[in-house]
């Protein structure tokens, strides 16, 4: 079914578009499995007449790119069916829906970027789910969610385990124990609320700890990690950092460069050099 609506969008002219850091340029994207290539901290916007092709586009975008924020830009006389849009994706937590004027004025790239800074903020749950379905591991989820919820809610994680019973279970799938875990959520949370004013949402980080964090688990240093939008790069990166996952090579023109490119791909070689 997904595969139809996206020979419909195609045909009916919907197009994919990326704006990656420092979002000022965007460019076209071809197919969706050319998503592999997409910078960390990427914006893709569908836009086209036939709403839910673009919306299956995305969704089969978000299997290639999970790192990617998908947007979608609704159509003047479509917004009434926003709500129902949100019920039948499965991007429902992530996605940035763009209100398209009836009379198109051109490409207003920075009202792209704040319609992503305005994204509601992820939950405990969200985060966990983003990173089961990462390392497809759907077992490591619900662990996961009461880490991000002591992370972001400072409760105590539930279950009546200790850390160390839960790093010994973090243990067989890679190298993060429980309070590595809490780290990246806390990251991933500073990351999303940082240009909202809304930090008092979750439990308090000092600067410093954000800084910390941003070396230890992305090979970045803070200002690089405040250049880019989004939450779902942090996660990326923590993974990648840790090689709980490792970045598609493919040919293409979508990838960061200089030494941007060795500090979120190889942060450990660019930590030898640096």
């Amino acid at each position: 079914m997904v595969r139809a609506w996206r020979e419909l969008g195609r045909a009916c002219g919907s197009q994919l578009v990326v704006l990656a850091p420092p979002y000022r340029n965007p460019t076209s994207l071809a197919t969706v499995e050319r998503g592999s290539d997409l910078p960390l901290g990427s914006l893709v916007l569908g836009d086209g007449d036939a709403t839910i092709a673009v919306l299956a586009e995305l969704t089969a975008l978000s299997y290639h790119a999970p790192w990617a924020v998908p947007c979608l830009a609704l159509p003047a006389h479509q917004q009434l069916l926003e709500p129902l849009l949100m019920l039948v994706t499965e991007l429902r937590d992530r996605l940035v829906v763009v209100h398209r004027p009836a009379a198109r004025q051109g490409d207003d790239w920075a009202h792209l970027a704040r319609c992503v800074r305005r994204r509601a903020l992820p939950t405990a749950a969200e985060l966990a789910r983003w990173v089961a379905r990462r390392l497809r591991q759907r077992e490591i989820e619900v662990p996961l969610r009461h880490q991000f919820v002591e992370a972001l809610q400072g409760t105590p994680a539930d279950a009546g385990l200790s850390v160390a019973s839960y790093s010994r279970l973090f243990a067989q799938y890679g190298t993060y124990t429980a309070r590595d875990w809490r780290a990246l959520g806390r990251l991933a949370a500073h990351a999303a609320s940082g240009r909202l004013g809304e930090r008092g949402t979750y439990a308090p980080i000092a600067l410093r700890t954000v800084c910390e964090y941003a070396r230890k688990y992305l090979g970045v240093p803070y200002h690089l990690m405040a250049e880019r939008l989004g939450w779902e790069w942090v996660l990326e990166a923590g993974l990648r950092s840790a090689h709980y996952v490792a970045p598609e090579r493919r040919r293409g023109v979508h990838r960061p460069t200089g030494p941007l490119r060795q500090q979120i791909l190889n942060p450990e070689r660019a930590r030898a050099s640096s």
